[in-house]
């Protein structure tokens, strides 16, 4: 979708339906389906298969305990799903514009600067991750436990770093609260069309799997 708001609130909306129940997770995939570039906005196959394994392992102590475990594997992944195609196609700046759009030049810069921010952060911890991989390639490590720990602590040391160093920047600018943008947006028929059917797996998610396979069939 090259709208920012109709992705948004297409995402929203399947959210909602995949949380809601069983038959609106598998609604929502069907939607990813026709919707999305499907394998191109998912992330590396390793990351892909760990996030889907913690998933599995979950619903299966979940089935275990006598819980819903075949509902929670569908419905997260799913979720899964629509979070890598909504982070893969967010482009720079469109949170705050659409922040901005939606909340105004007050609270919408401040709510849609925190969230650049973040996704800024995201790009540069996989960034690092991907040369920490590479460094100990060259050392000769395997990931372990015994690796996995301290690197996850100098993740976590750097990102604090690397905030203070963005609030002082920001202070010796003068930023004190909001700011001003001329956010514009462009929309194709077909972005309208996918966020129009992103309402019906919501309207699906009321009704029983058995009977959302019925009005399939």
């Amino acid at each position: 979708m090259q709208d920012p708001r109709l992705r948004l609130l297409a995402a929203a909306f399947l959210s909602l339906a995949a949380f809601a129940s069983t038959a609106g997770a598998v609604a929502t995939l069907v939607w990813w389906l026709f919707f999305t570039p499907r394998t191109k906005a998912l992330p590396r196959p390793g990351v892909l298969l760990s996030l889907v394994a913690m998933i599995a392992a979950t619903a299966l102590l979940s089935a275990w305990g006598g819980g819903p475990g075949l509902s929670y594997l569908i419905r997260m992944t799913a979720l899964l799903l629509l979070a890598t195609w909504v982070y893969a196609e967010t482009a720079e700046g469109e949170v705050l514009g659409v922040a901005v759009w939606a909340l105004g030049n007050r609270v919408g810069f401040e709510i849609g600067l925190i969230a650049e921010m973040g996704l800024t952060d995201l790009a540069v911890i996989r960034q690092e991750i991907e040369q920490m991989r590479v460094a100990m390639a060259l050392k000769g490590i395997r990931p372990g436990v015994r690796s996995i720990v301290p690197l996850a602590v100098t993740l976590i040391v750097t990102q604090i770093r690397r905030a203070d160093e963005i609030a002082r920047l920001l202070m010796v600018r003068g930023y004190t609260i909001g700011g001003r943008i001329c956010p514009r947006f462009e929309a194709d028929p077909r972005d309208v069309l996918a966020s129009i059917m992103a309402v019906i797996p919501v309207l699906l998610s009321t009704l029983p799997l058995r009977d959302v396979f019925i009005l399939v069939g």
